[in-house]
């Protein structure tokens, strides 16, 4: 079982490694690459189909956009005229950012190992 000690030696061993510059760009550019795919939930959708396109052998990825999708077809009827009535304002707010935060923390989990 992984304990907190273990934890805190992981991080003082991350602590003392040293990236070359090549290491460094590479980071850089995952990072600036993600911050443009997770702009909103069209992007993100978009960018797990677009790497599924060029490397289907990767089948998460196509089920990472079919995910994405979904949550974007609920905010999308969380803003239409069927939920004017059945849900109040504030609820279908709440609803429509947390579909929005979760697909943008997961997104910046799961897209830099693709």
């Amino acid at each position: 079982m992984f304990t907190w000690n273990d934890y805190e030696k992981i991080k003082q061993y991350r602590k003392n490694m040293v990236c070359t510059d090549e290491e460094k760009t590479i980071v850089y550019n995952i990072k600036r690459k993600i911050e443009m795919a997770n702009m909103d939930n069209i992007s993100r959708t978009q960018s797990y189909q677009e790497y599924y396109v060029r490397n289907s052998e990767i089948r998460w990825a196509f089920l990472a956009s079919m995910v994405s999708r979904n949550a974007g077809w609920n905010m999308t009827d969380l803003k239409g005229r069927y939920y004017a009535t059945v849900l109040p304002q504030k609820v279908k707010k709440h609803l429509f950012l947390t579909y929005e935060e979760a697909n943008w923390i997961i997104f910046l989990d799961a897209f830099p190992q693709l």
